[in-house]
């Protein structure tokens, strides 16, 4: 089995860094064509962030640090937003390819190695979510990160070394690779960290598990240090704050849909059938780590908007590498080299539409038509280089229930058992949900909340997942509120007014956010009340 030669590939690599990466840059800024709402999700924090107010203390999310960071410092060197966000996903590829080319001489064949480097990269590196709809987005970038760093960790823990064993060396890159997971997405943390201590600690014993505990605590130590002692505790709340959401549990189809649901059961068999495998292959201690890993593949999955199965890219990886030779055994007749060759060869066609569409994601990028696209922030806040398509900006499509509105359907309302409307401080509240159109309503709302006379610097607490008013005009962003909604009345204390939509962009959390202010015992005054919103001032 011919092993990967280094400097091949590490050129190879850095050519594929440059060329797939350097290319989303030719547009001159970022072009998104879809997902504009986890877009303005995270200007609303990078702005926030570039004003100089604090993650998980001046406002609330589950997301770490890491997620904001490499983006921000390029912020702070003077480049606009759009730049800056293809800058840091550069950056995350460049730091993760040393530990790539390392894990892949060191644990794989030469054809494994070079399918390794590009899946992990890639993924750092991509204008998707994956997913078997094509589009360009930066929606959940941390997840992708958080994958790249994922393989890296798997592949050094799970895989034996082909060269000496180096168990503090490893360790300590894996428990450093442990600390940026917990400070960007804390889901693949909680996910993995049992299957990988277990391999650790059977594999390298206690040096190793104690290397990983020592570059853990290190990256613990160096996050105390710049963001201070308050910010595990901010963490921490903000954290708790979303394992009691209702609408966060998960995000897209229940749990056994995930497991053995039509689009996902043949992750889950393969998966099952790669522990066999390995474990047949004489590898016991892997296997078990690979199942003890595999409800934590399907939980982040679950967990994770699109419930894209991409744990799945890094089975032919495992696979390969752990292939006896021909001979040591066969399962029905057939060797069992071949049978897992095949089972990798499974993996890699069942997430292959989600691997085309991250793969061609800087393609089309390049490719787009610049004439279709709009600035996604008002001239005067800046960061014109990052751009949205104009009819998700403008056209300003909504789901309505007529049943709920026409009298002529209102008998059929109650054979579906429709709920009825709800109201707020005298007000009904239409049922009515916007489809796209973002950019336009943060306009328009923003312009009428100017016209009708609210003061500049006031904070409004938003009765939705999108409330970045602030972003468009003269108000100041809510202190302690979640620029995205996760649970509760974040921010709620400081807000000068309460504004809700008549219609929204996530009717369920509109309808959420209304039960919970009106069950928080303050009192409203009605200010405004127009065919765009009700708005209340809170009487102190």
């Amino acid at each position: 089995m011919s092993r990967p030669n280094p400097l091949i590939l590490t050129a190879a690599l850095t050519l594929f860094i440059a060329v797939y990466g350097g290319m989303t840059l030719l547009k001159g800024g970022l072009y998104l064509d879809t997902h504009e709402g986890d877009s303005y999700h995270l200007l609303d924090i990078l702005l926030r962030m570039e004003s100089g107010r604090v993650l998980h203390q001046d406002f609330s999310t589950p997301l770490g640090i890491l997620t904001f960071a490499p983006i921000l410092a390029f912020m702070k060197a003077g480049i606009p937003v759009g730049t800056a966000i293809i800058l840091a996903q550069l950056s995350v590829a460049i730091l993760l390819l040393p530990l790539v080319v390392y894990a892949a001489l060191t644990r794989m064949s030469r054809g494994v190695a070079y399918y390794f480097g590009l899946v992990t990269l890639g993924l750092a590196l991509a204008l998707s979510f994956g997913g078997p709809v094509s589009g360009v987005t930066i929606s959940m970038h941390y997840n992708r990160w958080a994958w790249s760093i994922a393989f890296v960790i798997l592949a050094l823990a799970l895989l034996p070394s082909k060269s000496a064993e180096r168990p503090a060396l490893d360790g300590a890159i894996i428990g450093v690779l442990f600390g940026a997971l917990a400070l960007l997405k804390m889901t693949f943390f909680v996910s993995l960290a049992p299957g990988v201590a277990v391999a650790v600690l059977v594999h390298w014993k206690g040096r190793g598990f104690l290397a990983a505990l020592i570059g853990g605590l290190g990256v613990a130590a160096i996050t105390t240090l710049w963001m201070g002692v308050s910010f595990w505790g901010g963490y921490l709340g903000d954290l708790q704050s979303v394992t009691g959401s209702e609408v966060r549990s998960n995000v897209g189809v229940p749990l056994n849909d995930i497991i053995s649901g039509a689009l996902y059961i043949g992750a889950t068999l393969v998966g099952v059938a790669s522990v066999l495998l390995i474990r047949r292959a004489g590898h016991d201690t892997m296997a078990l780590a690979i199942l003890l890993l595999m409800p934590g593949f399907i939980f982040i999955s679950y967990q994770n908007f699109g419930n894209d199965p991409q744990w799945v890219w890094i089975l032919p990886v495992l696979l390969m590498s752990l292939r006896p030779e021909i001979g040591f055994a066969a399962l029905a007749g057939v060797d069992l080299r071949v049978l897992m060759a095949s089972a990798a060869w499974m993996a890699v066609a069942l997430n292959f539409p989600s691997f085309v569409n991250n793969a061609s994601s800087p393609i089309e990028h390049v490719a787009f038509d610049k004439d279709r696209f709009v600035p996604m922030l008002p001239a005067e806040r800046g960061h014109q280089d990052i751009y949205i398509r104009v009819d998700r900006a403008y056209m300003m499509t909504a789901q309505v229930f007529k049943d709920l509105e026409q009298e002529v359907w209102s008998p059929y309302s109650e054979i579906v058992e429709r709920a009825p409307l709800q109201e707020f401080g005298g007000i009904t509240v239409p049922h009515c949900e916007w489809m796209a159109g973002s950019k336009a309503y943060f306009e328009v709302f923003t312009a009428d909340l100017v016209t009708s006379g609210i003061p500049a610097g006031s904070q409004i607490f938003t009765a939705d997942i999108l409330s970045g008013f602030w972003l468009f005009g003269p108000f100041e962003p809510l202190q302690g509120g979640a620029p995205w909604y996760y649970s509760g009345l974040a921010g709620f204390q400081n807000a000068d007014y309460v504004l809700i939509p008549k219609c929204s962009f996530v009717a369920r959390v509109r309808g959420i956010m209304i039960k919970d202010l009106k069950a928080s015992g303050a009192e409203f005054n009605l200010v405004r009340d127009n065919e765009l919103y009700a708005l209340f001032s809170i009487v102190r």
